[in-house]
């Protein structure tokens, strides 16, 4: 998926702007600040002490006015929870067949975000409001603290 990424960017003449890393999310700390952070249906595999440490930890590195877009699932209120509760289970019962994975149930990616400074700028909802697409940003920085 990365090398894909990679050509595409070279397509656009983006690829000078663009850096992939390929290594652990639980030890990642990124050396520069970065303006955009994209974790497409990869929280739902996190515990939540694991997120709510990645949330934090990236969220201090990102530049001032920095994004972070999210792609994932998301059990809806109302009459569509049954029915997501149902297909969430299943897909963790599958990718756990599948790949080991031990996580058993979607973490709160909202709370963590929040509590690491973030604020939601905006989203939007599919298939019944099972999936969820969310921009955050982190706040500028107060003259106050570039004072300190």
């Amino acid at each position: 998926m990365l090398g894909l990424l990679r050509h595409r960017a070279r397509i656009i003449d983006a690829d000078s702007r663009l850096q992939t890393h390929q290594q652990s999310a639980l030890t990642y700390i990124p050396t520069a600040s970065p303006d955009l952070i994209a974790t497409h249906f990869f929280l739902d595999c996190l515990t939540q002490p694991q997120l709510d440490d990645l949330a934090r930890r990236l969220s201090e590195t990102m530049a001032p006015n920095g994004l972070w877009l999210i792609s994932d699932f998301r059990i809806p209120p109302g009459a569509m929870a049954f029915p997501a509760q149902i297909l969430v289970r299943v897909g963790y019962l599958s990718f756990r067949l599948l790949t080991g994975l031990r996580v058993a149930h979607l973490p709160d990616h909202a709370s963590a975000l929040t509590r690491a400074g973030l604020i939601r700028i905006a989203h939007h909802y599919s298939l019944f409001g099972m999936l969820t697409t969310e921009l955050w940003r982190r706040p500028p920085i107060a003259a106050t603290e570039v004072n300190e």
